[in-house]
């Protein structure tokens, strides 16, 4: 960590604070370490990521914990995981289902978030710095929902359209909302988070209706028609 440069945004608009206040728990902390990918992924986490200090949400392991939180509990029947309810519910299985090896680097600013799968590769999901400084809680809930369908095995397959804060031309986009990808699976899981988010504040459900909007009207090379 020592090698990484960032900053720590405002915790109160980010939910860092309102997470942070809650997942300061011997329990919570086995469970998400133990369920979501980090297990045995200790050197990824440690010298100053937070593995000795995981209720600092200064640093990237409790702020990946607070993520964990949002997807594990908040749907409020969150005990019932069923690929038949919303995906407020069943988000947080197909994330534990798909990422088993989660990591935690500074990066090089070019992205978020990377998933890597394949013949002859490690599989893996990689964070970077901004995952954990550029987005708030319900994003970073996202970026695993999104990484979680690579793994998946769901690639992107169209350039983003013209004008894209993404990279208008560039790939990386899904063609459109009927392909299923991660941009979809992400904006999904923002969009009932939005609308049915329990345990959490309506300034949380604001902003993650806002990033959604963002993804739809962005990352579909084919715009889906509607927004949240």
């Amino acid at each position: 960590m020592a090698s990484c440069t960032f900053m720590v945004p405002d915790k109160n608009a980010s939910g860092d604070n309102l997470y942070g206040s809650i997942i300061c728990n011997q329990a919570y902390i086995d469970y998400f370490w133990n369920t979501y990918g980090f297990s045995g992924n200790k050197n990824y986490w440690d010298d100053g990521f937070g593995w000795e200090d995981p209720c600092n949400t200064n640093l990237p392991l409790a702020r990946a914990f607070n993520a964990c939180y949002l997807l594990t509990y908040s749907a409020e029947d969150y005990s019932n995981e069923s690929w038949s309810s919303p995906i407020l519910n069943w988000g947080r299985r197909y994330v534990r289902n798909n990422i088993d090896d989660l990591r935690s680097l500074c990066g090089d600013g070019s992205a978020i978030a990377r998933s890597y799968s394949g013949f002859f590769v490690d599989d893996r999901v990689e964070l970077y710095l901004g995952f954990f400084y550029s987005k708030d809680v319900p994003g970073r809930a996202e970026t695993l929902i999104h990484e979680a369908r690579h793994q998946g095995g769901k690639s992107h397959n169209a350039n983003f359209p013209a004008g894209s804060v993404f990279g208008g031309g560039k790939s990386g986009a899904d063609s459109n909302w009927g392909y299923e990808g991660a941009w979809m699976y992400g904006a999904l899981y923002l969009w009932w988070f939005y609308a049915a988010g329990a345990r959490t504040t309506s300034a949380m459900r604001e902003r993650a209706r806002q990033r959604g909007n963002l993804v739809i009207d962005n990352a579909f090379a084919t715009h889906p028609g509607f927004s949240i």
